[in-house]
């Protein structure tokens, strides 16, 4: 049986074409297509989609994802399709854009809460985790990427991935685009972008490690059981 072509997803939070965030995804996902793997970049500014409206426990009955249907929908198709997932966004307010943040909160429902046998409240993981997940944090001199990387962290969990690869771009000017002249850093998100095109990961023993499944708390810490960097 021939194995399913792997698929680099890119999730860019840009507001800007042709950005610094929009250049590195870019040169990520030809390092990607240098390995052999499919690419698509999905820009969350041209998302046309809802805000999460917090509809509570499983609102779909296990049948498909959200209960509203917009351009979510083919994200979901996409996301589901994956074996690598880059996000990438320049940082606002210590955090990722608003468009990306829009569409990562769209995904809730793909591990939704659910009530257990004892009435408790579990998350349902449904696609086990074994895309590789990369990101790309752009931002100044001063800021911090750290509040994108959780945001990024917990996102990827979420739809069955795991953080392997970051590469933070800090620069100091507001010109557009102006990574297009610095061939060192984009040769550095071509070579992400080839590690995101390897073979899917291990998803653990466990719906908590990975497996699909349902599983307590949220996402686990670094260094507990299905823990680690990702």
């Amino acid at each position: 049986m021939t194995a399913a072509p792997r698929l680099v997803v890119a999730l860019s939070g840009s507001p800007r074409k042709g950005s610094n965030t929009d250049l590195l995804v870019e040169a990520a996902l030809a390092g990607a297509a240098d390995e052999g793997a499919e690419t698509r970049h999905i820009a969350a500014r041209d998302v046309k989609a809802i805000a999460c409206q917090a509809c509570g426990p499983d609102p779909t009955g296990g049948n498909g994802y959200c209960i509203y249907h917009d351009d979510m929908d083919g994200v979901y198709t996409a996301l589901e399709r994956a074996t690598g997932i880059l996000v990438a966004s320049p940082v606002y307010f210590s955090g990722v854009s608003a468009q990306l943040k829009l569409v990562i909160d769209r995904t809730n429902c793909v591990t939704p809460v659910v009530h257990g046998p004892d009435g408790k409240p579990v998350f349902r993981r449904q696609w086990a985790r074994t895309r590789r997940g990369g990101l790309i944090v752009v931002l100044g001199a001063s800021d911090t990427p750290e509040p994108a990387r959780l945001t990024a962290r917990g996102f990827l969990s979420w739809v069955g991935g795991r953080l392997t690869e970051t590469l933070v771009y800090r620069h100091e000017d507001v010109d557009l685009g102006t990574v297009a002249n610095d061939g060192v850093w984009l040769a550095r998100a071509r070579a992400l972008g080839a590690a995101l095109a390897g073979p899917p990961l291990e998803p653990g023993a466990s719906a908590q490690a990975g497996a699909t499944g349902t599983f307590s708390g949220t996402h686990s810490k670094p260094g507990s059981p299905g823990g680690g960097s990702a």
